[in-house]
Parts: structure tokens; C-alpha cells; sequence
């Protein structure tokens, strides 16, 4: 029984050869594009998350897309931790791993502004994951969030005619 948050894994990472790992058969995710970006983000920034294994078969729980993008870069050995669990207990591991990281959102007006600030700094926005569209639809507009950009330009002619009485909304 875990209580408290307490971990009923040994978390230490080892250094273990990748082809001593075997991909889980029945991994219903397709990781080909994500691992050809993430490849660039190995890379660039080095391994920031190990791959996750079953201790009893070596085979990958979670962590096949950064077992490609080591294929991609030709890395022999890469980080692992092993978990001493049962192929049901993989399974599950393994589906909510990747299911729990898709039901996050995105604060889009804060993930610009990091974005942003990142690329003001020459961060290399290309190792983040999101491809030139996605950082277009992201960083495309030049109004800072939550400002207003004014009424813009004035009419040559007025609008208005005189006698005629304008509401400009609920009043009182």
C-alpha cells in the first residue's frame, strides 16, 4: 500500500543499453513524427526524462517516442528506470501515461507570452515540440494579450448626422 505520495517504485535511473529494451507489441500510440521532433530536443537540451521499464522483460512502459528519437540519433545507451510490476500493471502504466498528459490544456495567452520571452532571448523555439504553424497561429499577433488596440482609424466623413441620437449601451 502507498500512502502519502510515497513512491512503491525504485526510481534510480540507470544507464542501459537500448537494444536491450523491447518496444511494447501492443503500443497502440504511433510516435514517428513526435520522435523526429523530440530528437531535437535531446539534442539540443539532453535527456530531461527517462524511459520507463518493466524490471521482469525489459520492455518499454512509457518512453517509446524517446526510444525512437535515441534510434534517430544513434545513442547506444539511454536512461531507464525499472519498474517491478506485472504486464497488466505495465499496461496500465503505459495507457495512463499517455492519456493523463493529453487531458492537460494549454493557457494559450500564457504559452505565448512564454514563447515569446523565449524567443526574445534566441531560445530555439524549434526544439520545443510545435512546428512553424502551430508557433505562427501562437506568435502571429503583434497586440499584446489583455491590451487594447484603440477604435483604429477615423472615418474621413463623420457618421453622424445631427438630430439623430446614438445609444451607446444599457445606461442606468
Amino acid at each position: 500500500p502507498v500512502s502519502g505520495g510515497a513512491s512503491r517504485h525504485d526510481l534510480r535511473v540507470r544507464q542501459v543499453a537500448l537494444d536491450d529494451l523491447i518496444p511494447w507489441e501492443r503500443n497502440p500510440r504511433r510516435n514517428e513524427e513526435a520522435a523526429k521532433r523530440l530528437a531535437k530536443t535531446i539534442a539540443s537540451q539532453g535527456w530531461t526524462n527517462p524511459i520507463l521499464a518493466q524490471a521482469s522483460s525489459r520492455r518499454i512502459v512509457a518512453g517509446h517516442t524517446r526510444a525512437l528519437a535515441a534510434r534517430i540519433l544513434g545513442l547506444v545507451e539511454v536512461p531507464v528506470i525499472f519498474l517491478d510490476v506485472d504486464d497488466r500493471q505495465a499496461d496500465a502504466i503505459a495507457l495512463a501515461d499517455n492519456r493523463l498528459g493529453e487531458l492537460a490544456e494549454w493557457d494559450d495567452d500564457g504559452l505565448a507570452a512564454l514563447l515569446a520571452e523565449l524567443a526574445a532571448d534566441e531560445v530555439d523555439l524549434d526544439v520545443l515540440g510545435w512546428d512553424d504553424d502551430d508557433l505562427a497561429a501562437l506568435l502571429g499577433d503583434e497586440t499584446p494579450t489583455g491590451t487594447d488596440p484603440g477604435p483604429g482609424a477615423l472615418p474621413a466623413e463623420p457618421e453622424s448626422r445631427p438630430g439623430e441620437v446614438y445609444e451607446l449601451g444599457p445606461h442606468r
